[in-house]
């Protein structure tokens, strides 16, 4: 065996093999990080102890996996999550495979197999292949079926890369609370920065009264008049084009509107999620929630439109639609119902309980449940905000590990919905008078500074007073919304009393919802 290792650890020819792939969307990118890394490996055989599955997935082109010499034979990885995939990289040893499969899987059990590329012919050396299957996969196996050796089948490395949802490079508000994690976060904006806020002045009243706006390329999206979903022109405040008036509740939105992929996404009382083209506003496709209600805004994440619907005093159903049909990818019924938005982040979906007690992860992949863990009453009302591996809940202020539910901290007391980026959580404690803005480390649940001063009482205080990031300042309600630099609590810009929704900044403005209406603000 000791000559063909030799020879593959000398090759220096590396072969590529790819197959065609669809045209890349600017929606999502291929991920750069190896997720098959250290994860559990299981193959049909292993030719002795020393050559054993894990040794494929440790990082090690020293150490390898070798199969018993006979064919077929497989080796498979569990990622532990279903994920889209856009590649696959195969370091051969001298034993490689003359044709194999690569398939994927969203349970691993038998019947569930499906191909990620079709079948491939192998060569010594390096193999990168583009998978061509859009249905996201936590299980990835790769089956000899013919060796290309007397010997068996051999892997220094079987390495997996998802298809990933970069960071938002616009300067779009496209969803509640920025994103689908709500972190309240825009971190494509660059026209308005510490230098040149203090110039906001208010530029026009839009017609349509949106409450809860969201924003992109030029327009706000919401709720209007008899629950019509309307996109008006920021640049002029005119009402570009509502969906029809109806008495019907199967056509009277009761969400905030989600936008992405050149579509408005809202639900409606009776359960229907629609979607509308943001150009023209026509509508594109229509489906139901059976017998649920929707009241809070779908997300958005790359293709898959996650839905939620609510029948009181029951349980909550988790619709996963693609984006751009209204195809349905997998249904989810949790125990309990609650009025708030799914939360997104790392490919796990996240749900406060409501009745249930339960804070909840799903499997934004395949809807499996991952983990359910018991929450303060106090702390299932309002939607999760997700940043950074960590899960926060408003109210009872506490922290808990993305990935297991572990609580890392608990504030108690009555906070706004938190903003976090990067090493900062920001959130307004109601627990004291004058309310009080907090900067608070995530991972500790300390503070690093406060923040407060004396104002008008804040209206409809847990989501008007939720603080917001874009280029450096924080805008937060404290009474009047202020914008103010972080870095020295310095208060650049005052603006309106009574806002009934958090600020929303996208594309050099600042919408704000009061009595009056929608005010656009900006330079």
């Amino acid at each position: 065996m000791l000559p063909r290792m030799l020879a593959a650890l000398v090759l220096t020819t590396a072969v590529l093999f790819a197959v065609p792939t669809p045209a890349a969307t600017a929606a999502v990118t291929c991920g750069g990080t190896n997720i098959a890394l250290n994860r559990p490996a299981t193959a049909s055989s292993s030719e002795n102890g020393g050559l054993l599955p894990a040794k494929a997935f440790d990082g090690n082109t020293g150490t390898r996996w070798s199969s018993a010499f006979s064919d077929p034979q497989w080796l498979q990885v569990d990622l532990g999550t279903a994920q889209q995939l856009c590649r696959v990289a195969l370091r051969w040893e001298a034993a490689f495979a003359r044709t194999f499969t690569l398939q994927g899987s969203a349970t691993g059990a038998a019947g569930s197999w499906f191909d990620l590329v079709p079948a491939a012919t192998g060569a010594s050396g390096t193999q990168t292949i583009d998978v061509t299957s859009a249905t996201p996969a936590r299980f990835v196996r790769m089956t000899g079926l013919t060796r290309a050796t007397r010997y068996g089948y051999s892997l220094f490395e079987l390495e997996v890369y998802p298809t990933v949802v970069p960071p938002t490079t616009s300067a779009a508000w496209p969803t509640w609370g920025g994103g689908p994690g709500h972190a309240g976060v825009n971190a494509g904006e660059r026209t308005l920065g510490n230098a040149n806020v203090a110039g906001l002045h208010r530029l026009r009243l839009t017609a349509g009264n949106i409450d809860s706006p969201v924003a992109a390329d030029g327009s706000a999206y919401g709720v209007i008049g008899a629950g019509q979903l309307a996109a008006v022109d920021l640049a002029t405040g005119a009402v570009r084009w509502t969906s029809p008036a109806s008495s019907e509740f199967a056509l009277r939105f009761t969400t905030p509107a989600t936008v992405g992929n050149g579509l408005a996404f809202g639900g409606t009382l009776t359960g229907w999620v629609r979607a509308y083209d943001t150009a023209t506003g026509a509508e594109r496709w229509a489906a139901r929630i059976d017998g649920n209600q929707l009241f809070h805004a779908p997300i958005l994440v790359g293709d898959t439109l996650y839905a939620k619907g609510d029948a009181q005093g029951d349980n909550t159903l988790i619709y996963a639609f693609n984006a751009a049909t209204g195809a349905v990818r997998w249904t989810r019924e949790l125990t309990g119902y609650t009025q708030a938005t799914l939360t997104y982040d790392s490919g796990r979906l996240y749900l406060a309980g409501g009745n249930s007690g339960l804070l909840s992860a799903v499997d934004a992949g395949t809807g499996a449940v991952l983990w359910s863990v018991p929450v303060m009453s106090t702390q299932v009302q309002y939607a999760p905000v997700a940043a950074g591996g960590r899960v926060f809940l408003p109210g009872a202020l506490a922290a808990y590990d993305g990935a297991t539910g572990r609580l890392l901290w608990n504030r108690g007391g009555g906070y706004s919905f938190p903003a976090v980026l990067d090493s900062t959580l920001y959130g307004v404690d109601f627990s004291t008078t004058p309310p009080t803005l907090r900067a608070i480390d995530p991972a500790t649940g300390t503070d690093r500074w406060t923040f407060s001063q004396a104002g008008p009482a804040i209206t409809n205080s847990f989501f008007s007073a939720a603080p917001v990031l874009a280029n450096g300042v924080l805008y937060v309600n404290l009474g009047r919304v202020l914008a103010m630099d972080p870095a020295t609590r310095q208060v650049r810009w005052t603006g309106p009393e009574g806002a009934t929704s958090g600020p929303v900044v996208a594309d050099g403005r600042v919408l704000i919802h009061t009595g009056e209406g929608l005010g656009v603000y900006g330079l």
